[in-house]
């Protein structure tokens, strides 16, 4: 009278997997897990990004970010941010000093001009902020390569004069 009731019958949708291209022993799933043999796979997290250590076919080691891989392997490019995007959605205005970068009034600065190399590579993107005695800070970067660390509200107030 109390029991619980159970379904009969429930099947949960497994999702699609490829195999990884090097190594034919291997498959990751559209979500960035790797399988070997039907068994999943430990994934090592390196800064904010999870890598799969798998051997090719000639018994090499390869190390790699599964999730980058799933998106390449099934077509799922991640949302990229466009100079309409943000100069005109989000109403940035360009650093004076800092042509690469805009800011907007409320602080968020963009770099505009994406770098050649590096992780940020060809795209824009949010530059981040870190803490100094309580304080807001950014590292901008002019074309030469020189970097300064330079206040959040400092930056704001180039750009938009308050």
């Amino acid at each position: 009278s109390d029991l619980p009731i159970f379904m009969e019958s429930t099947t949960i949708a497994q999702p699609n997997r490829l195999p990884v291209p090097y190594a034919s022993k291997y498959e990751i799933d559209e979500h960035g897990f790797v399988y070997r043999n039907n068994k999943r796979l430990r994934l090592q997290k390196r800064g904010h990004r999870w890598f799969a250590q798998v051997y090719d076919d000639n018994r090499k080691r390869h190390s790699f970010d599964s999730e980058k891989l799933a998106q390449k392997l099934f077509g799922e490019s991640p949302p990229t941010l466009s100079l309409e995007d943000i100069c005109d959605t989000l109403n940035a205005r360009p650093v004076p000093e800092w042509p690469r970068y805009a800011v907007t009034n409320y602080g968020a600065v963009y770099c505009i001009d994406p770098p050649k190399r590096g992780r940020n590579a060809g795209e824009r993107y949010m530059v981040r902020a870190s803490l100094k005695n309580g304080h807001p800070y950014m590292t901008l970067y002019d074309y030469s390569g020189m970097r300064r660390c330079i206040r959040v509200d400092d930056i704001v107030q180039m750009a938009w004069g308050y």
